[in-house]
């Protein structure tokens, strides 16, 4: 008696986050529960993650990177998508990397957007802290993820 094989219901050169996420839970041979239990997130989560119905805020992205063994997204090209990975990359949120430059989030925000022009002290400053080792956030991650009010 012949047997088929089954297609494989991944995606072999996966496109977005879900898919990456789908393919390694496959070649690992786990279910949807092993691999949130894995990144020690909720199974809704992983499940939305997967179906690319949501995605990790950059704070939790680490878990991601761990489980996939490489940062699925595109290299960065502007400023802010530099700054982003490096959230992405060392877990910690908007509000922490704001308060760890000693700026609020809106001027952040209006320098990353283009809509102020960032002094060259403060440029030196945000190039510092995107080329900073890990060592030297450590303390961001340890700031409050929400403003105190």
């Amino acid at each position: 008696m012949l047997k088929s094989l089954r297609p494989k219901d991944y995606f072999e050169s996966p496109q977005s986050l879900g898919q990456h996420l789908k393919k390694r839970r496959k070649e690992l041979g786990l279910l949807q529960r092993e691999a949130a239990q894995l990144m020690g997130i909720l199974t809704e989560t992983y499940g939305n993650w997967e179906k690319d119905k949501t995605e990790p805020v950059a704070a939790q992205f680490r878990p991601v990177v761990q489980f996939l063994g490489y940062d699925p997204t595109p290299a960065p090209k502007t400023l802010a998508e530099r700054l982003k990975a490096k959230r992405r990359e060392r877990g910690v949120t908007f509000s922490q990397v704001a308060r760890d430059l000693g700026w609020d989030e809106g001027s952040l925000t209006r320098y990353l957007n283009g809509s102020w022009r960032m002094p060259l002290t403060r440029a030196t400053q945000l190039e510092a802290f995107l080329s900073a080792e890990e060592p030297k956030l450590i303390p961001t991650r340890q700031l409050p993820r929400r403003p105190c009010r």
